[in-house]
């Protein structure tokens, strides 16, 4: 019960906290919002990381979530922490901003480690800090012209 009231509280504890320390974002110039979309769907797949489903949430700001996950990983952590899919698979947002540039961000894996560290043997710990790693490789992929 202790852990589904975690989760359950876990988008307050977003709210009360500095977004720098729970988000990793990177600002994308030079490309358009769908070309991002396409770059990132792209970059995402080399990394074994799936695109399960793709949400178009508004078109004023344009605003698209993906819902990413390396199958591998997930149903190794998922097994250990059957709570931990109330957050799972990762979402990654991709925002459109005033200026023409795009917003790609998403939960700071590592924040979640630190706060779920006590369910999580090392081999989770590992698994969810490689994720991390290769959603940050693919966005810097996409910043970086691929």
């Amino acid at each position: 019960m202790r852990k589904v009231l975690i989760l359950l509280l876990f988008p307050i504890l977003l709210t009360a906290q500095d977004k720098n320390l729970l988000l990793y974002k990177e600002t994308i110039k030079d490309m358009d919002f769908e070309e991002v979309k396409f770059f990132l769907k792209s970059a995402l797949d080399g990394k074994n990381m799936n695109v399960l489903t793709v949400m178009d949430i508004s078109d004023k700001p344009r605003m698209t979530v993906f819902y990413v996950c390396n199958l591998n990983y997930g149903e190794k952590i998922l097994r250990k922490f059957p709570e931990f899919g109330a957050i799972a698979p990762c979402r990654i947002y991709i925002l459109e901003k005033p200026d023409g540039s795009v917003e790609v961000g998403y939960i700071n894996i590592p924040g979640l480690v630190k706060t779920f560290r006590k369910y999580f043997g090392k081999e989770e710990v590992e698994m969810l800090m490689k994720a991390d790693k290769d959603i940050k490789e693919a966005i810097k992929e996409v910043k970086e012209g691929m």
